[in-house]
């Protein structure tokens, strides 16, 4: 179990299960409301992201401390997400704190990895 601990929240792999669930937003938002506005900011969102995270996996600080600030944007997000819908909807109470605290745990371990080559 530990080793798989330390394989998922590795930096590349939580900033890759990052751009992931972020993708998976956008795409359920754009379908969910279905207009080219929401497409078109959610897929330049995501790009923005990528790019920081490209930059925060090849180790540069500044970029590794954006995306644990956003990472835990997300997962705040996410937390409020599971809160809100907790007495009308338990499952997607459950699956925001899953995705919270993956991010959470994800962005602790992209912050901790900071010193790494």
């Amino acid at each position: 179990m530990r080793a798989l601990l330390q394989f998922l929240f590795t930096r590349k792999h939580a900033l890759i299960g990052f751009l992931l669930l972020k993708a998976v937003a956008v795409i359920v938002n754009g379908v969910l409301q279905g207009t080219a506005e929401v497409w078109g900011i959610g897929i330049l969102a995501l790009l923005v992201y990528a790019i920081i995270a490209r930059f925060a996996q090849a180790g540069r600080t500044i970029s590794i401390w954006a995306a644990t600030v956003l990472m835990l944007y997300e997962a705040a997000g996410a937390l409020l997400l599971a809160w809100g819908s907790l007495p009308s909807a338990p499952g997607t109470a459950l699956i925001g704190l899953i995705v919270a605290a993956y991010l959470i745990i994800g962005a602790l371990a992209v912050l901790g990895s900071r010193r790494e080559g």
